[in-house]
């Protein structure tokens, strides 16, 4: 398999959806081993075979497994590494169960910890929003809390709603509270994330 025929048969994937339907003319021009080689390192599973063939048969055109299959060991070397199964779990993309038993525990390995470094950098951008609406509720209820204020001091209020207002200005009075608590919460993930990133060499 020559790099410029991968070249186009990886051009051809990135146009269809998984690089699985294909029409009569890519039926016709199929470079069995080049697709099972892309399959392969794509992680993809090898039952994509199945679909392939079948969209095949459809043109009365007949796939070669034999071909596609030395093509989609080749491919799972690239693909069950270690330091892929890293990158596929820090881009917090699923593992298909693919990797033969010789190299699925390295491959699992990195994965693991990819999966872990996904998931704190998640933590990380969920708790930045977090303080981020947080910060704009301030903005918000501070507009409101002079309404508040001046309704206490003009309306004609029964007790119950004379309560509710307090309550209300309490509430918004607490708020700058939550905004320390959110920036702990969130310098504390940061800094757990560094120490991660840090003892991850990969």
């Amino acid at each position: 398999m020559t790099k410029k025929t991968l070249t186009i048969i990886l051009f051809i994937c990135s146009t269809l959806t998984a690089c699985s339907v294909m029409n009569q003319q890519e039926c016709e021009t199929a470079n069995w081993s080049a697709l099972g080689y892309v399959d392969g390192s794509q992680g993809i599973s090898s039952s994509q075979f199945s679909d392939r063939s079948s969209a095949c048969s459809e043109y009365n055109i007949r796939a070669n497994f034999k071909e596609y299959q030395a093509g989609y060991n080749q491919g799972l070397a690239i693909y069950c590494t270690e330091n892929n199964g890293f990158f596929i779990g820090s881009k917090g993309r699923s593992y298909q169960g693919v990797c033969p038993q010789k190299t699925v525990t390295l491959f699992l390995k990195g994965y693991s910890k990819g999966k872990e470094l996904f998931s704190l950098r998640e933590s990380v951008n969920q708790a930045e929003q977090d303080l981020r609406d947080e910060k704009n509720e301030i903005a918000h209820k501070k507009d409101k809390l002079n309404g508040l204020k001046n309704s206490l001091i003009y309306d004609k209020l029964s007790p119950r709603e004379r309560r509710e207002k307090l309550d209300e200005i309490e509430e918004i009075n607490q708020r700058p509270n939550l905004i320390k608590e959110k920036t702990q919460i969130l310098n504390k993930l940061k800094r757990k994330l560094v120490k991660l990133e840090s003892k991850l060499k990969y």
